[in-house]
This record gives structure tokens, C-alpha cells and sequence, in this order.
């Protein structure tokens, strides 16, 4: 498998991001902060969202949309839906129009009501799409807690990416 990007650096980017690095892939992680970055990078970990959560030596975090998306073959997006629709704009900008899309982003688009999943077909129309839900919070990952998602996608090779890229113990 090529390298993955992880879009945004909150809570959820965070431990989806050590999760992908965990299973022995290259993780491209993009934050808007350029202090978490640094973090990110020299410390391995993410004090602002996951304080003391240590993170992979295979995550590297990046400001630069072109560098984290452009040689990934799948790209997670975690970012607030108030924000989504924008960066993914920005994403495609840079990535494959075939790209592996996946929301990790809850909630609907507050002028169109449109979910995720239809906002990345709207602006990722050759893409393969796919959601990741579920009653799961970022602290209870990162605490190795047992939770619970949802894959979801019309395409099988979307949804298998997904399992194998996320497989653990207890998530």
C-alpha cells in the first residue's frame, strides 16, 4: 500500500493517524497549526487535543495540503463539518481524482444539509468513498478502551482498505 494522509489535526485525526502508523504505514498527517506540527513531529504527540498520548515514529505531520495528499492512495478526512466541504476542496486540488476519500466527520453541512459522504461526491465525483462512524470518542481510543465503528461504503475495496488499514485489538 502507498503512504495515507490523515486531514486534520483534532482529537479523532490524532488517534487515527497512530492507529494507520501502528499497522506499519507511512502516515502524512496535515494540521492547520504550526506549533502542533513541531509537536507533532519532535515529540510525537499531540498536546493540545491527546495530551501524553505518544505518537508513531511514522507519522509525519505537515501544514502542506500537497505534501500529505498527493502520493497517498487514501486520504481520511477529520475535520469540523463547518470546515469539510472547503478542505476537501483543497484536498483535490492536490490528490488523484481516483483517491481513496474516507470521513471520519459527523454531523451534516449546515447550508445545504448534506452529509459528508454526499459532500465528497459532490466534490470528489470519481473518487471511492467511504464513512467511519460509531459511538466512539478519540479519548476512549487512545486509552486502548474496547469501541465500536462502522465502515461504510458501496464499494468492497473501499470497505476492506478501511478494516485493514484500522485493525487493533480494540477498535
Amino acid at each position: 500500500m502507498s503512504e495515507v494522509a490523515v486531514i486534520g489535526g483534532g482529537s479523532f485525526g490524532t488517534v487515527i493517524a497512530n492507529i494507520v502508523a501502528a499497522n506499519g504505514h507511512a502516515v502524512h498527517f496535515w494540521m492547520r497549526s504550526e506549533s502542533l506540527v513541531s509537536q507533532v513531529n519532535m515529540q510525537h504527540e499531540n498536546p493540545e487535543y491527546l495530551p501524553g498520548y505518544s505518537l508513531g515514529e511514522r507519522i509525519v505531520a505537515t501544514q502542506d495540503m500537497a505534501k500529505a495528499v498527493t502520493d497517498s492512495s487514501v486520504v481520511f478526512v477529520a475535520v469540523p463539518s463547518a470546515s469539510f466541504r472547503a478542505v476537501v476542496r483543497q484536498i483535490m486540488k492536490h490528490a488523484a481524482p481516483d483517491v481513496m476519500l474516507v470521513s471520519t466527520t459527523k454531523g451534516i453541512e449546515a447550508d445545504s444539509f448534506m452529509l459528508m459522504s454526499e459532500v465528497l461526491k459532490a466534490e470528489a465525483p470519481k473518487a471511492k468513498i467511504g464513512v467511519l462512524s460509531g459511538p466512539n470518542l478519540a479519548t476512549e481510543i487512545a486509552a486502548s478502551q474496547l469501541t465500536g465503528s462502522v465502515i461504510a461504503s458501496s464499494q468492497e475495496q473501499v470497505r476492506s482498505t478501511i478494516q485493514e488499514l484500522l485493525k487493533s485489538d480494540t477498535f
